[in-house]
């Protein structure tokens, strides 16, 4: 964390260097009513009063762009869920070192008791594989700790590099560091850490291909059992079929060594790779996504991850907008290293509709639904409505 830390000062001093910064504060205050917000096996539904307070700031200049953001969100629950907080903070800063040359550094620190549900709502304004070799943007939801109500705290740093080789083809290389802790002891913490390396080349004005390679390692803290070393290469193509439509994939496979204890290891191959198609256009953007990865989990060592997202959302007028989107989730927890061994699915829904009462105040009301799928342990369903105001103080967007 104190990596983070440091790299959380070295951009905001970036920032300050730059020109008059853009800053933006949403304050959101609203109620509702779920039948089991944090998908316990025993559901009981409850009302709530939330407050979220979001900054912004972006700075820009002619070498690049830093953006300085978080949440904090305080929810108020009617019964035995009590009050729950959850907070956000995430700098990055994208510069060009010349004409060439551009890096990107992130940082991020989250800790939420509603991991699951919040993994829901996700950010989908990024076209998919919007770097190269990235796949779709899809936030990981770990299904292993559903229904525990554990408080799960993130932390992660990347740095990447791209460089122009010629007039067709680039190549990026990047590190990642994380680190992942579950309270209560519901689960195992570990951390964990990536390199990426990776080519791209333009066969026409809207064809490329992508060769690419991560390398990664997790260490489960205060146990070697469930310890891996994960290598993924894939060969992808991007595509754009027209002005509005894109479209981005790439396949390959994990390879994964585990150290399931006594001085043995676990070694398996499986498919990995993603896929994103995204219409865009001035007042509706359409986006599916998918991916499958071995990724580390709480509860089930490194496990084959499943995730799929479609998203909708249209300008029904000049002050009506509307947001659909829908969630897909599988964790197969086939024993690589940790002792349970099950398959977690999450399923989940969720709608917006927002009306500006004027150009700071809009009234917004969020119908969702989200459902765990656990062969161990049956789980309700949880149906919430949110009501709510926004208030923007700040530059209007």
């Amino acid at each position: 964390s104190s990596l983070i830390a440091v790299v959380l000062v070295v951009q905001s001093h970036v920032a300050l260097a730059q020109s008059e910064p853009e800053a933006t504060l949403d304050v959101s205050i609203g109620g509702g009513v779920s039948t089991n917000p944090y998908l316990y096996s025993d559901a009981e539904t409850a009302g709530s009063v939330t407050l979220s307070v979001s900054p912004s700031i972006i700075y820009e200049d002619e070498v690049g762009e830093t953006r300085l953001g978080g949440n904090l969100r305080v929810s108020q629950y009617t019964n035995r869920y009590g009050s729950d907080v959850a907070a956000r903070l995430e700098a990055s800063t994208r510069r060009m070192l010349d004409e060439l040359t551009s890096v990107n550094i992130s940082s991020s620190i989250q800790t939420a008791r509603s991991a699951v549900q919040d993994g829901l709502i996700f950010d989908n304004s990024v076209l998919p594989g919007s770097g190269p070799l990235q796949p779709p943007e899809i936030p990981i939801i770990d299904t292993t700790i559903a229904g525990t109500r554990a408080r799960v705290t993130n932390v992660s740093t990347s740095i990447g590099i791209s460089r122009a080789l010629d007039e067709l083809s680039s190549a990026n290389a990047s590190v990642s560091l994380g680190a992942t802790y579950i309270g209560g002891d519901f689960g195992f913490d570990y951390r964990d850490a990536s390199a990426q390396l990776g080519y791209e080349r333009k066969l026409s004005e809207r064809t490329s291909v992508t060769l690419g390679s991560q390398f990664g390692v997790v260490d489960y803290l205060g146990r070697r059992t469930g310890d891996s070393l994960i290598v993924s290469p894939r060969i992808g193509v991007r595509q754009q079929l027209s002005d509005r439509l894109s479209v981005v994939a790439d396949a390959g496979i994990s390879y994964v060594d585990t150290d399931i204890g006594g001085g043995f290891h676990r070694k398996s191959v499986s498919f990995a790779g993603s896929v994103g198609v995204c219409d865009r256009g001035p007042n509706q953007n359409v986006c599916l996504a998918a991916n499958r990865s071995a990724q580390p989990t709480a509860l089930g060592g490194v496990s084959t991850v499943t995730t799929a997202s479609l998203s909708y959302d249209t300008q029904l007028s000049a002050k009506d907008r509307i947001a659909l989107s829908g969630r897909y989730g599988r964790t197969n927890q086939d024993g690589r290293g940790l002792p349970l061994s099950r398959v977690t699915d999450l399923i989940g829904a969720l709608a917006t509709y927002t009306h500006e009462l004027s150009d700071r105040v809009a009234l917004t009301v969020t119908p969702s639904y989200s459902k765990i799928y656990d062969d161990l342990q049956k789980r309700d369903a949880n149906y919430a409505l949110m009501i709510g105001l926004t208030v923007n103080f700040g530059k209007l967007r």
